[in-house]
């Protein structure tokens, strides 16, 4: 059997084989680490990069049983060095493809931390590197994914973290009167006191994050490629060796790994399938806990088109008092809240009680 691309969301299912000269390319390229022919050198340059449009892994058939070796692709940030890293377990030791695990925990794929794991993001610097002329360079050392301190913890994703740093400086995780809170008339308002957020703050000097944070899911093809065409501007400045892409936020009922659906008032239902999948906070199946918050990224794949390329949502307490839950114990327990200060208020002299819900680590 040869070698495979699988998807990492749902994990392991196929995506493609590689054919006998990709398999080539990736195990002399990427695994003996010998000198090639230009030919193998791009071949293998094209394998990673299609790994990181798609979020996809690179199965190796070295091991037989259910649990194969298998490899993801990384970037250097500081040097744009494509490289692939191993994880689940090494390959066989005939395999070109082998590498001896140090045992440091701290060199995981799931990039787990002893460190916060979800912490605030930074608006001038969060953009992911630009990617798109990545190459493939020998390196002498094993190219292992140097991941931080292990912990049972995955760190959130960079979306992930978008989303909620801008719902926090909205203030749509705090209430103010828990026995008499703030019940938004319509989802929109909470949307506009996103975008008001976005106004103020800015990605790079001179530019607003309203730019490339939008609120319209919306949006035709057409729309979206005048849109990529102003970011993508020389003339205009853009935060160096990051990559053009904007964002789409809004709520949605209807929601799977694969897939958001968006139900229009005049009964038209788009869905919006990002390359990557969506990621959803807390869930394996996903869609068991609607209304969700949905942040979508789109950029410009290597055949020039816009593409959603993926997405995250995080489960909220209900569309017009849109506090982000992690669980439908965690919503259950905020309505529990919400009946006993209104039963609280019924007494005399009962302090009013607020609430504000973190949304992130805080390191001690």
């Amino acid at each position: 059997m040869p070698m495979i691309l699988v998807k990492k969301n749902p994990r392991g299912k196929v995506i493609r084989e590689l054919s006998s000269e990709e398999e080539t390319a990736v195990k002399t390229v990427c695994g003996l680490k010998k000198p090639a022919t230009m030919a193998l050198h791009n071949l293998a340059n094209d394998i990673l990069r299609e790994m990181r449009e798609y979020d996809a892994w690179l199965q190796c058939d070295c091991i037989p049983g259910d649990s194969p070796a298998m490899n993801f692709a990384a970037l250097k940030n500081n040097t744009g060095t494509l490289y692939l890293s191993s994880f689940n377990h090494e390959h066989a030791p005939e395999c070109p493809m082998y590498r001896q695990l140090s045992g440091n925990e701290e060199e995981t794929y799931s990039g787990a931390s002893r460190h916060p794991v979800s912490t605030r993001i930074n608006y001038r610097n969060f953009l992911p590197p630009d990617d798109s002329n990545s190459v493939i360079r020998l390196q002498a050392r094993s190219a292992y994914h140097n991941g931080e301190s292990s912990s049972v913890r995955k760190k959130r994703p960079r979306l992930a973290r978008l989303l909620l740093s801008l719902i926090d400086d909205a203030g749509l995780n705090k209430l103010d009167s828990l026995a008499n809170p703030r019940i938004r008339t319509n989802y929109r308002e909470c949307l506009d006191a996103i975008r008001q957020v976005t106004l103020q703050q800015e990605y790079i000097r001179g530019r607003s994050l309203s730019e490339i944070i939008h609120f319209r899911p919306g949006m035709s093809e057409r729309s979206q490629e005048r849109l990529m065409e102003t970011l993508e501007n020389s003339e205009r400045h853009w935060p160096a060796r990051r990559k053009h892409m904007f964002f789409q936020i809004f709520m949605a009922q209807h929601i799977c790994r694969d897939a958001v659906e968006i139900h229009w008032a005049n009964g038209n239902i788009q869905v919006i399938r990002p390359v990557r999948g969506i990621s959803i906070n807390g869930e394996a199946q996903g869609g068991i806990r609607p209304p969700y918050w949905v942040i979508l990224a789109f950029c410009r794949s290597a055949d020039g088109r816009i593409i959603c390329s993926e997405g995250y949502a995080h489960a909220l307490y209900q569309l017009t008092c849109p506090v982000p839950v992690d669980s439908k114990l965690e919503r259950n327990t905020l309505t529990a809240l919400l009946n006993v200060a209104s039963w609280l208020k019924r007494k005399p002299g009962t302090p009013e009680l607020s609430l504000e819900r973190p949304l992130f680590d805080t390191e001690v």
